[in-house]
């Protein structure tokens, strides 16, 4: 939706639904299956899948009062809202073999997969999740068979899957349990099936203009971005800022695993404005002519 200059008002508005759904995320990576016969078990969200976004920019000519030095003359407000649901991360554990095939640990391996049971909801990111795990974050970790619905999951595979509880342990949050499979097998947890954080971030700028004569203008403008000072956190598994490196709860131990402590221009190294960073404030001085 676009509102052309009324009364000094003008705006565009902007919502997307959508789902994006890849084999491969980007046409310069791909990922190889663990099974051979099953290349479908990489299909799945991709890792910039946004099922709902809405930008709002607006800017606002505030009407001139002729005052002495033009004091009330050449205000004018602008403003950019952005909002987007989570992100897709998943879990593809690249050090264990569990197959057996050696394909978990191979270059451009998807990984491995462990066994999900219950509601990847339960497993969503939040905020909640940065005291956790003795103060690491994440998922809550219980090691070994200390958790007795990873144990009840483990031993209806077998002993092979009870072993392999024993050597990894599992994570459990709400009534969900993420157990890895028994070895020589394959995990059933599909792909980048648990959402991050939502995204938010609203800038805000002022601007002052002085005419002189017909052909010169100079414009001051303070600019203010992440005006409320919002904490954005980092996709787990890659999203803005995030460095598509794979998920691995066995390597991990528990130490926050399905979440990042950090912002999005942190992830990346680079605190480029409006990614997530801090409040930051700016001045400027711009000559038109």
């Amino acid at each position: 939706m676009t509102q052309r200059s009324s009364h000094g008002v003008s705006f565009v508005l902007g919502y997307t639904y959508a789902h994006a759904l890849a084999m491969s995320s980007d046409n310069w990576t791909f990922r190889n299956p663990i099974n051979a016969q099953n290349t479908r078990d990489l299909y799945g969200s991709s890792e910039f899948d946004v099922t709902h976004r809405f930008t709002y920019s607006v800017t606002y000519a505030i009407p001139a009062i002729k005052a002495p030095g033009q004091l009330l003359q050449g205000w004018s407000l602008n403003s950019i809202l952005a909002m987007q649901s989570g992100l897709p991360w998943g879990v593809n554990d690249t050090t264990t073999d569990f197959s057996g095939t050696g394909a978990g640990t191979a270059q451009n391996s998807d990984g491995e997969r462990w066994n999900f049971f219950g509601n990847p909801a339960d497993f969503k990111t939040s905020k909640a999740l940065i005291n956790t795990n003795g103060g690491e974050g994440g998922i809550p970790y219980f090691p070994g068979t200390s958790n007795a619905d990873c144990l009840a999951k483990a031993r209806a595979a077998g002993p092979l899957g009870v072993a392999s509880l024993t050597n990894l342990g599992c994570y459990a949050a709400g009534n969900s349990i993420l157990v890895p499979p028994a070895f020589g097998s394959y995990g059933t947890l599909g792909r980048n099936v648990f959402r991050s954080l939502p995204y938010y971030n609203w800038d805000l700028s002022v601007t002052k203009a002085w005419k002189f004569q017909d052909r010169l203008t100079a414009q001051f403008r303070a600019e203010f971005f992440n005006i409320l000072n919002h904490p954005n956190i980092s996709n787990p598994f890659g999203g803005p800022g995030g460095d598509n490196s794979f998920t691995d709860p066995s390597a991990t131990a528990g130490a926050s695993f399905g979440f990042r402590p950090e912002t999005p221009d942190v992830t990346s190294s680079n605190p480029v404005l409006g990614s997530g960073g801090p409040r930051a404030i700016q001045l400027g001085l711009k000559i038109i002519f």
